[in-house]
């Protein structure tokens, strides 16, 4: 159907498949059985279409009032975009229609994008989808909440405003961990503004950003009672891309345990939102509460709340300095194992052990406590000498080895 005055299309409809008025002549508006409402492209293709089981039409404000409506916008020919509604409002010829109750748009494809709101204005000659009360828009893997989102159809771009939220939502539940240690809550990264690009699966926020991981709720907490979060994170701004699972946190990064008993200060970190995992391949800080740490790459695995180093570990404490190739701690234990070419030196005895592993737990005074369980190492270390003082010059002690 080609555009035509809209008042004159209702009327066609009208006609078409029967409605009813007022005892007082235009006092009331017209209801319809059913609204058809179509636009074309220049070169004829369908445009867009909304159709409704049941419609009100006002003549004297140009108001058509449609039930369940349901809407489609084509691209080349071919549905594009799904629109459904509770209610809808077509003002004029199509210029401008609202949209009420659970309101969801869905983004047709391979791997569909929906996005939901309790009201949207659909802007048809702009292209143009405005939803200004509770949006949310999520694909398979991840969901991104706002107080406001706005979406340029032509441009697939969805600019999502006023503290909008990023997360991973699919599971709605933990893999790892168990009904005595329950996991942490997936991690939640909070931002000034974000741009998406749903199609392509773009992301990008370049203010500050902020990350918070809460651990599972209690059976029973009190009701005044608001969680803190366990681990925060915090980053200069993130790029991504959703439909390929990560986003890239822009450096300084900082991750910090609630409780002050851990931090890592890194560079560029990646986030991958599906795994639940942080990693980086350039060199990082940390401590753990009196052990200082250092490496060349590290991974969080958020559900476990571990850290791997997996390239050039270094651990120190006050009177010890360990290396390793490789590093693996877990935040809540305090428990930590250093594999591959360990070296332990103490500067007691100049003692220098060497092995294969060995294991470590941060004890009551903050302080880790090194052990080897099981594994054969390698100790080197010097006795002080006899006696104290006494004149002339004394030989060397000569190191012992075990």
């Amino acid at each position: 159907m080609v555009r035509i005055n809209r008042a004159l299309q209702l009327s066609a409809v009208c006609l078409l498949v029967g409605c009813s008025t007022a005892t007082r002549q235009g006092s009331q508006p017209f209801s319809f059985r059913a609204l058809d409402l179509r636009q074309q492209d220049p070169k004829g293709a369908p445009a867009w279409e909304l159709k409704s089981p049941e419609a009100r039409y006002d003549i004297q404000r140009k108001l058509a009032q449609a039930l369940r409506p349901r809407g489609t916008v084509f691209r080349r020919g071919e549905p594009s975009i799904l629109i459904a509604a509770e209610r809808g409002t077509v003002i004029g010829d199509g210029q401008a229609i609202q949209l009420e109750g659970t309101v969801r748009i869905t983004l047709l494809g391979g791997e569909p994008v929906e996005i939901t709101g309790d009201t949207a204005r659909w802007l048809p000659r702009q292209e143009l989808m405005v939803i200004d009360q509770r949006p949310v828009a999520l694909d398979r893997r991840s969901r991104i909440s706002a107080e406001t989102a706005q979406y340029f159809i032509k441009r697939d771009l969805v600019e999502l405003r006023g503290a909008p939220v990023l997360e991973h939502w699919q599971d709605g539940h933990s893999k790892a961990g168990n009904a005595k240690t329950p996991a942490p809550l997936p991690l939640k990264v909070k931002a000034q503004w974000v741009d998406w690009k749903p199609e392509r699966g773009d992301l990008t926020a370049p203010a500050v950003v902020r990350g918070e991981q809460f651990e599972q709720p209690k059976p029973a907490p009190a009701k005044d009672e608001k969680p803190a979060p366990s681990l925060v994170l915090t980053a200069q701004g993130l790029r991504g891309n959703l439909r390929q699972g990560y986003v890239d946190l822009v450096a300084p990064v900082q991750v910090r345990r609630a409780d002050g008993k851990g931090w890592l200060d890194a560079k560029q970190t990646r986030w991958a939102i599906n795994d639940q995992l942080l990693s980086s391949d350039q060199p990082f800080t940390g401590q753990f509460n009196a052990l200082k740490a250092k490496g060349d790459r590290f991974t969080v695995d958020l559900e476990k709340s571990d850290v791997k180093v997996s390239r050039g570990c270094e651990l120190e404490q006050p009177g010890e300095r360990l290396t390793a190739m490789r590093c693996l701690w877990n935040w809540p234990s305090g428990r930590f194992v250093a594999t591959d070419q360990v070296l332990l030196k103490r500067d007691t005895y100049k003692q220098v052990t060497r092995a294969k592993r060995l294991e470590g737990k941060i004890g009551d005074d903050g302080t880790a406590v090194f052990s080897s369980p099981g594994e054969r190492v390698n100790s080197r270390f010097t006795l002080p000498p006899k006696g104290q003082g006494g004149g002339g010059k004394k030989r060397a002690p000569a190191p012992i080895a075990f």
